[in-house]
């Protein structure tokens, strides 16, 4: 169904390069159907948000909150930035047909991971008995936790296999599917059964059982998806060439988690766990209007570091233009409605989280300046640029943890949620300032003739097609 129609869509355009022609339909339709599995797990995400409350409790969910924010950060510590090569170098392995290297770095990337988690995991125990002394509920969920470090840290780097391999919408449903659906009737069981107290300790329990499932799934598309060149490659390793950004990649994700994530823990750190759950339902529901750059995100990574090897500049440009103004004319639609409807969404969690509104709006107005420049990180990652990414990000996140903890003392959840705005438009700028010098490439909005008003409206002509085809088809 998606091969026809990009096939007969591809049949239009000029034929160079197939990752030339991502810049236009094919971008348009997988992103589509990226879009799609998005929202229905945003949708899934918000109901099963919202039973997770009405299940445990306003003050249990602060604290499986708080606990998911230190296991996500740690998890992708734990990845050493192999998930994100993996989209640069499994496609650059592909083009030059070096499928000895491409073997190898997938089996360095899975027993690397596995290993980091492990040791993170052990320190994070550590951390917990000797450090933060946490007792009782929050002792008991932070301990199971731990352990679903390494299982995460797996599914990452098996997710990002699968989009290095074509597999884009399958990479997604562990993440956005399953993981949510799975862990929340694992926890109806447990609780509507009596088989289990209705807190986080019993939150994360399910949230290890369904880490288990999710790893399985994804090796499970894994072995089918592998092209059958790499499999009969004989492994060949350069593990200091793929060591060598792992610091870099390593500090962009844990500067990206800490951006993310900064506000739950600075705010669970004060102990106020009740607060790290009003603002955790806040900074998700804003994650909303993130939901169609994040759909273009999926194939814009790996499809950048394709162009980029062929050095078709030209065909980047076009990539990032198409990009940028599908992501902000999009974050729109969704960002206008959610502001509207807020005062309606917020008092189904309770009457204590109504405090959230403002806190929403400003979160969301950080999102729509996000998809103003597009999805250009990418192109630090995909193009060998991790250092001055990992520059820009770390000092991102140092701006959001040192303006979230000045200003949550006298302005409380408002005060982070400014400092976590203000840091993302920062670090956005940024960005585009770099990518105007080293590239010569105009990012976001400054595409120029590449944002015309034309080419925005066949853009959306192609994509309003492509979806009335999957639903026909569907």
């Amino acid at each position: 169904m998606k091969v026809d129609v990009i096939q007969k869509a591809d049949a239009t355009l000029p034929q160079h390069h197939p990752e030339s022609a991502l810049a236009g339909v094919r971008l348009l339709t997988t992103s589509s159907y990226a879009f799609l599995v998005l929202v229905a797990g945003a949708a899934l995400s918000f109901g099963v948000q919202l039973g997770t409350v009405r299940l445990i409790g306003a003050e249990s969910f602060g604290i499986f909150a708080y606990v998911i924010a230190w296991v996500t950060m740690l998890a992708y510590i734990s990845t050493l930035g192999l998930s994100t090569s993996l989209l640069r170098l499994l496609p650059t392995y592909r083009v030059q047909g070096d499928w000895a290297r491409a073997h190898g770095v997938m089996r360095f990337a899975f027993r690397g991971g596995t290993l980091a988690g492990i040791a993170v995991a052990a320190l994070g125990i550590g951390a917990e008995r000797f450090l933060l002394h946490a007792q009782g509920e929050l002792a008991r969920a932070l301990l199971i936790g731990a352990i679903v470090v390494p299982l995460m840290t797996l599914r990452l780097i098996g997710a990002s296999a699968l989009r290095a391999f074509g597999a884009i919408i399958v990479s997604m449903l562990p993440e956005r599917i399953l993981r949510d659906s799975v862990g929340f009737l694992i926890l109806a069981a447990l609780v509507l059964g009596g088989l289990a107290p209705p807190d986080a300790v019993t939150a994360m329990a399910s949230t290890l059982a369904t880490a288990f499932i999710t790893v399985l799934f994804i090796q499970r598309f894994l072995i089918g998806r592998k092209p059958r060149e790499l499999v009969s490659a004989a492994p060949c390793y350069a593990i200091r060439d793929w060591l060598r950004p792992a610091v870099s990649l390593t500090l962009i994700m844990l500067a990206d988690t800490i951006m993310s994530r900064a506000g739950i823990l600075i705010i669970g750190l004060r102990n106020d766990t009740l607060g790290a759950g009003i603002f955790a339902v806040a900074f998700n529901l804003a994650q909303l209007v993130a939901l169609p750059r994040m759909a273009l995100s999926a194939l814009f990574a790996p499809t950048v570091s394709a162009l980029y090897a062929r050095g078709d500049m030209v065909a980047l440009q076009r990539l990032m233009a198409r990009s940028a103004a599908l992501s902000l004319a999009s974050t729109l639609v969704v960002a206008l409605p959610l502001i509207a409807g807020a005062p309606i969404l917020l008092p189904w969690f309770g009457p204590q989280f109504v405090t959230a509104g403002p806190v929403l709006i400003v979160l969301v107005l950080g999102q729509l300046a996000a998809a103003a420049a597009g999805p250009q990180q990418h192109l630090f990652t995909m193009t060998g640029h991790e250092r001055q990414g990992a520059t820009l990000m770390a000092t991102a996140a140092a701006a959001t943890i040192l303006g979230a903890a000045l200003l949550v003392i006298p302005f409380g959840m408002m005060g982070v949620a400014v400092a976590t705005t203000l840091s993302m438009i920062g670090w956005n700028i940024g960005m585009a300032i770099f990518l105007s010098r080293r590239f010569k490439l105009r990012p976001g909005l400054a595409c120029g003739g590449n944002l015309s008003l034309k080419a925005v409206a066949v853009t959306f002509s192609r994509l309003g097609k492509a979806v009335l085809k999957m639903r026909g088809q569907s």
